[in-house]
């Protein structure tokens, strides 16, 4: 298996193995006039559909640093790496073994990065939600919906976020996404909250490495991977010194 050694002014080990980079993006960074030239006719016009000044910025800037890493990874110009999405629309890099997953929340956004192409990540900023039973009541699992009545209200916020963004890194992992079901995917609503249940065709809840993510307060974050084991290593990603 090939080895990627991360071209950045700041030494870190090479991508080895199971390894998995997780790195925190800030979407209200300020590019330069130029970067959006390093994005795909298709990308731009995909931005240019959303209608809000925020969003198409966030996405604007979201696309480009991913390429801006994904290009440090590589070693090949940004402009020059070609992104397809599979059947499920996950995306992923044409002729690469890289492996690479996103998620954003507000100006909020997290890339992980893996050799281990089963590879989720989750972020989400904590809301007020309207329904939240109405939301377990739907999206938890039959054993998840049972553990719920034994949560205490004071920490049935905190607990769904983090139940979520498991079941999002998950079906992200597979590749299915929403169309897969969230209820389909299952997982211990105590401390560290494993996995407990997965449809077969994804192999042994045993395969799959879950891992909470410590991200800032009101923020829950996850990432899930099959893999034997996984330690991932968080990094801040700054545009301005790439190369």
């Amino acid at each position: 298996m090939p080895s990627f050694t991360l071209k950045t002014p700041v030494q870190i080990a090479p991508l080895l193995g199971e390894d998995v980079h997780v790195w925190k993006v800030n979407l209200q960074h300020n590019l330069n006039s130029e970067a959006k030239y390093l994005l795909s006719e298709d990308e731009q016009v995909k931005i240019n559909r959303l209608r809000s000044l925020k969003h198409r910025r966030y996405a604007t800037s979201m696309r480009v640093q991913l390429r801006q890493l994904l290009a440090s990874y590589l070693a090949v110009d940004a402009k020059d790496i070609q992104l397809s999405k599979g059947e499920f629309g996950k995306p992923y890099i044409l002729n690469s073994e890289l492996s690479f997953n996103i998620s954003h929340s507000e100006d909020q956004a997290l890339v992980a990065v893996s050799q281990c192409t089963q590879l989720g990540v989750d972020i989400e900023c904590w809301r007020e939600l309207d329904n939240l039973e109405g939301l377990v009541k739907r999206n938890f699992s039959d054993a998840e919906k049972q553990q719920w009545l034994d949560v205490a209200i004071g920490e049935r916020e905190a607990t769904f976020f983090k139940i979520w963004t498991r079941k999002e890194a998950f079906i992200k992992a597979t590749g299915r996404g929403l169309g897969m079901g969230v209820s389909t995917c299952g997982f211990d609503l105590k401390t560290p909250h494993n996995i407990k249940l997965s449809p077969p065709e994804y192999g042994a809840v045993s395969s799959w490495q879950c891992r909470c993510l410590d991200i800032g307060e009101r923020v829950s974050a996850s990432l899930i991977v099959q893999a034997k084991s996984c330690e991932p290593k968080i990094y801040h990603f700054d545009p301005v010194n790439q190369a």
